[in-house]
């Protein structure tokens, strides 16, 4: 058993330091008046319950005061005061430390845990300690009032937890009965305002028709939008095309040109032989001068043949010297046509980077016959669209219809999640009224155990006189 075994008291109202020894069983402080018994008894529940508040009970002439108490199992505490500081200080068996501060007027949970010693409520608010008494108070409850003691009995048997218990669940079940019936006219309202929304489930399926229908004006306004495109493109083209027509007009003379062409390449050919053997013809009449000066500075006979061969065989190459300049002179003449020709044609280059253009412009023709024929067919497509947009005119109005069926659709939503939450507080009530069902056999159950008692003891447990049958029933009566 765990009892207070030292008592020292330092600078505490009239104690300058006080050490007190005490038993294991009953201690009693006496002496003369006006000599610090009270103070003792007021030391020891300032350190064990933090009462009274305060620091009146400090020593005069002194700043601070302390009161320690030491248990037989060698932990203590220790309560100081200043006035700056107001601490708890708890030493274990080993004399490890711990301070507590900033509790205000309650005693820290482990001074409570590691002293043991609790004061006693004798009703809801009224409590006292039964460990340590006063010189002038009287024994434990009997100088209390009669309702005191009867609460405080009660307390100490548990009856208190039972009355608790009865009190809590009757206000719960009144309370619960207030919410039964305000959720059950709440429920029957709902179920009034759902029966003006039957309707919503066909209009839920014009929204989903209209849905549909929006889906596919979307579509065929993105056809239009792309058949758009494509006419921005043929006209374009269109545009190309005509360009790409007059230039094949002013370019219908291309086949003589290109046979002239050819005409003229075969030409530069032979002009380019003719003139090397004019050339050659050059260095031949060269040689002649030269054969000319020598066979006049021929004086000796004796070379006369020598020359007469030699000079023949000159007047030969002579001749074909003539033949040969004869078909020069049709060279030059067949050079002097070619250069008219060539003259005409300095712009061949340009005749070329035409032909090109004309090529690929053909290719271009040929694509954009192509997209001819997909533009009439889109066109047939548009014409459809447009009689089938007609058909929509007055969407305007089916986007207010749809806008006023978005909104009763979202009532319907906030409906169906009332619907959800009323069906909850069915089945929560249901739950509470079978709990209720349960303690209701509980407290049937408890008071039948009561009353057993009561008529073993006969005895009031409030004012201890003698009660019969018909009293007992009437408490069991009333506690019902």
């Amino acid at each position: 058993m765990k009892y207070i075994k030292k008592v020292v008291l330092e600078n505490f109202q009239s104690h300058k330091y006080t050490e007190l020894e005490f038993d294991e069983r009953l201690n009693v402080i006496v002496g003369p008046s006006d000599q610090g018994k009270s103070a003792i008894i007021r030391g020891v529940k300032w350190a064990l319950f933090n009462e009274p508040s305060g620091n009146f009970f400090i020593r005069e002439g002194e700043n601070d005061c302390s009161v320690t108490i030491v248990f037989n199992d060698n932990t203590k505490i220790k309560r100081y005061k200043s006035k700056s500081k107001n601490l708890y200080y708890l030493y274990d068996s080993e004399n490890k430390e711990q301070i507590f501060e900033g509790f205000g007027t309650n005693v820290p949970h482990e001074i409570i845990e590691a002293t043991n010693i609790r004061k006693v409520y004798l009703d809801g608010k009224q409590t006292n300690s039964i460990n340590i008494s006063d010189q002038l108070e009287g024994p434990f409850l009997l100088s209390e009032k009669t309702a005191t003691r009867a609460n405080a009995i009660g307390r100490l048997v548990g009856v208190h937890i039972v009355d608790d218990a009865v009190g809590d669940t009757l206000k719960d079940i009144r309370n619960l009965n207030l919410s039964k019936r305000t959720l059950t006219e709440q429920l029957n309202k709902l179920e009034e305002n759902l029966k003006e929304y039957d309707y919503l489930k066909q209009l839920q399926k014009k929204v989903e028709r209209l849905e549909k229908i929006k889906i596919k004006i979307k579509e065929l306004e993105d056809k239009v939008g792309k058949l758009k495109n494509i006419k921005i493109k043929y006209v374009d083209t269109k545009k190309q095309i005509s360009d790409t027509q007059k230039l094949t007009d002013e370019l219908n003379g291309i086949d003589l040109v290109e046979n002239i062409a050819n005409n003229l390449n075969a030409k530069v050919k032979i002009y380019s032989l003719m003139n090397n053997k004019r050339k050659h013809l050059l260095e031949i009449d060269k040689s002649i001068c030269y054969n000319v000066n020598i066979i006049n500075s021929l004086k000796s006979l004796n070379r006369s043949n020598q020359f007469i061969i030699e000079l023949e065989d000159k007047v030969y190459k002579k001749r074909r010297l003539e033949i040969i300049n004869a078909s020069y002179k049709a060279v030059l003449e067949n050079i002097m046509i070619n250069n008219n020709i060539a003259n005409k044609l300095e712009n061949i280059d340009i005749v070329e980077s035409k032909t090109s253009t004309i090529y690929e412009d053909s290719k271009k023709l040929m694509e954009l016959k192509t997209i001819n024929k997909k533009f009439y067919e889109n066109n047939i497509r548009t014409t459809y669209g447009v009689n089938y947009l007609e058909k929509f005119s007055k969407l305007d109005q089916a986007g207010n219809i749809l806008y006023s069926l978005e909104k009763k659709v979202s009532n319907l939503l906030s409906l169906v999640n009332i619907k959800k939450k009323t069906s909850f507080i069915q089945s929560e009530l249901g739950l509470t009224a079978r709990n209720i069902e349960k303690e209701n056999l509980q407290i049937k159950k408890l008071l039948e155990e009561y009353k057993k008692l009561l008529e073993q003891f006969e005895v009031c447990p409030v004012c201890f006189h003698k009660i019969d049958n018909k009293t007992i029933e009437e408490i069991i009566i009333n506690y019902s």
